[in-house]
C-alpha cells in the first residue's frame, strides 16, 4: 500500500511538472528569442524544454536533476498504463548510478532513489525538489523575443500608449510585460526600442 500510495504521489507530480513544461516550450514556439525545435514523438516534454532553452547543455548537477525527473517519468508511465513494459524503467534507474547522489543536500538523508518495486515515500521528495530544482533552472534562462510580445498586444491597448509621453509609455510596456512574461535584463536595455516601435505601430 505504501508503495502504491508513493507511486501515486509521484504521478500527480508529474502531471503539474508536464503542465508547465507544455506551457513553457508552447510560451518559447510563441515569444522566444531562438527557432523553436519541435518536440519528437519520441522525446518527453522535458527534453525538449531543455532543447529549446539550453540546447541540451546542462552543467553535470542538472543532469543529474534531469535524469532523476526522466526516471521518475517513467515510474509513472509503468504506474498509469497498464500496457507499460514493466522493464521500461530500468534503463532510467541505471543511469542514475553515475551520479552520488548522497553528496547533494537536497537528498542526502533521503533513501531514494529505490526501483519501481521499492518506490517509497522519499522517492516522491526527491522527484518533487527535482521538479522544482530544474523548473527554476530552465524558466530563469528563457530568453524573449519582446517584438513578438508587443505584436501579440492588441490594438486598442497600443492606441492608449500611443497617447502617453515617453517615460510614462515605457513604464506601461515594461509593467504590461512583466505581468505576463519573467523580465530578464535585455527588456531594460531594449524598452526604449520597444517605445519607438508601439509609436510607429
Amino acid at each position: 500500500m505504501i508503495n502504491a500510495i508513493s507511486r501515486s504521489y509521484i504521478v500527480n507530480v508529474h502531471l503539474c511538472f508536464e503542465t508547465f513544461l507544455k506551457e513553457i516550450c508552447n510560451e518559447i514556439k510563441n515569444f522566444g528569442n531562438n527557432v523553436y525545435q519541435e518536440k519528437l514523438q519520441e522525446d518527453s516534454w522535458l527534453k525538449c524544454a531543455v532543447k529549446n532553452i539550453v540546447n541540451e547543455k546542462l552543467s553535470q548537477d542538472n543532469q543529474a536533476l534531469f535524469d532523476l525527473c526522466e526516471y521518475y517519468r517513467l515510474v509513472r508511465n509503468t504506474a498509469v498504463h497498464d500496457l507499460c513494459d514493466v522493464k521500461s524503467h530500468e534503463k532510467g534507474f541505471r543511469k542514475l548510478h553515475n551520479y552520488n547522489l548522497k553528496r547533494d543536500p537536497r537528498f542526502a538523508r533521503l533513501i531514494a532513489p529505490n526501483e519501481y518495486e521499492k518506490i517509497s515515500f522519499d522517492d516522491f521528495v526527491m522527484f518533487s525538489r527535482s521538479c522544482v530544482e530544474l523548473a527554476t533552472y530552465l524558466y530563469n534562462l528563457v530568453l524573449y523575443d519582446y517584438i513578438k510580445i508587443i505584436n501579440e498586444i492588441p490594438q486598442s491597448q497600443i492606441a492608449r500608449w500611443k497617447k502617453y509621453k515617453p517615460e510614462r509609455c515605457k513604464k506601461a510596456i515594461f509593467a504590461y510585460i512583466n505581468t505576463s512574461f519573467r523580465i530578464d535584463k535585455d527588456l531594460e536595455s531594449q524598452i526604449s526600442y520597444l517605445v519607438d516601435y508601439v509609436m510607429a505601430r
